[in-house]
């Protein structure tokens, strides 16, 4: 049994070779690389022949980015599972050190290990590094309730997406063995995919950072992340919101972060109204509780 799956949701085949060899380069070789093909056309098949003594590789019988991740945790034989999604790239090093900070930490109860990342385009540009917990030097824990509150009160997804991290098998099902990292209603997720994960997880332990950059996030213009293609793109804005209300909720916000988590998505609604005029209404109901909430902060 692999200590490590290598788990690649593949749809789209324009990156995916570079993604599936960053994925057979890894330094640490006690690995299964499992590829769950979602594409509509036999292009990522045909990418996989070529590589079929080094990976497992299956069409999804039941197409969808959701069901093709849960898919994928499911096949995973592998105590610990590192995804990758089809245009990004993983570092060389990237599963053996996330590995070894998750075994480092192991007795902190860390439920996911994260390191910085560098953006890139579709020519393998670099565009920028993005490390919004300053880590720099040695491991760093991010205790569950402060990732939640940090969240809710900046509206980012501070950690990233699921090419950025490694986490356990057993955490991404709940006692039942139903998956859990976000859960689909009539085919559709309305919130964040990975940030989603992040928070159920958060809630049962820390994450631990490393601070070298092991993975690349792939930036174009046929990019799930991109909002002129995704027609369901409004519900990971609105998502923020309802993260706001779960930390509100549980006492994971003071009387004092109330105002600034509000105003600070207040804003994010501003910058994306123009593209989703339906923000308006939002915007101004939140505007009258921050009111109410700068008269209960004073």
């Amino acid at each position: 049994m692999p200590r490590v799956s290598i788990c690649i949701p593949a749809y789209k085949p324009d990156f995916f070779e570079l993604a599936l060899k960053s994925a057979i380069a890894q330094s640490y070789t006690d690995v299964e690389i499992i590829v769950s093909d979602d594409c509509p056309t036999d292009a990522i098949e045909a990418v996989c022949s070529r590589y079929s003594s080094l990976i497992t590789y299956s069409r999804n019988p039941h197409p969808g980015e959701y069901t093709n991740i849960m898919r994928l945790a499911g096949l995973a034989e592998g105590e610990y599972i590192k995804f990758l999604f089809d245009d990004d790239v993983l570092s060389p090093f990237c599963v053996q050190f996330l590995l070894e900070a998750l075994e480092a930490t192991r007795g902190r109860g860390t439920k996911l290990a994260f390191s910085p990342r560098h953006v890139i385009d579709e020519g393998n540009n670099f565009i920028n590094l993005i490390n919004h917990f300053q880590v720099d030097r040695g491991l760093k824990i991010i205790e569950g309730r402060d990732f939640i509150r940090l969240t809710a009160m900046h509206h980012l997804n501070l950690i990233g997406e699921y090419s950025s991290v490694m986490l356990r098998k057993a955490d991404c099902f709940d006692g039942n063995g139903e998956f859990r990292l976000f859960r689909p209603e009539n085919g559709v997720f309305r919130g964040l995919l990975d940030l989603s994960g992040w928070i159920e997880l958060a809630k049962e332990g820390a994450f631990v950072a490393h601070p070298h950059p092991l993975s690349y996030f792939r930036q174009h213009s046929n990019s799930k992340s991109n909002h002129t293609t995704n027609p369901i793109f409004i519900y990971a804005i609105i998502f923020y919101e309802d993260i706001l209300n779960y930390a509100h909720a549980n006492g994971f916000l003071s009387p004092q972060d109330l105002p600034v988590s509000y105003r600070n998505l207040i804003n994010v609604y501003q910058y994306w109204r123009a593209a989703f005029p339906e923000l308006d209404a939002r915007i101004a109901r939140l505007s009258a509780m921050l009111d109410d909430a700068g008269r209960w902060s004073a």
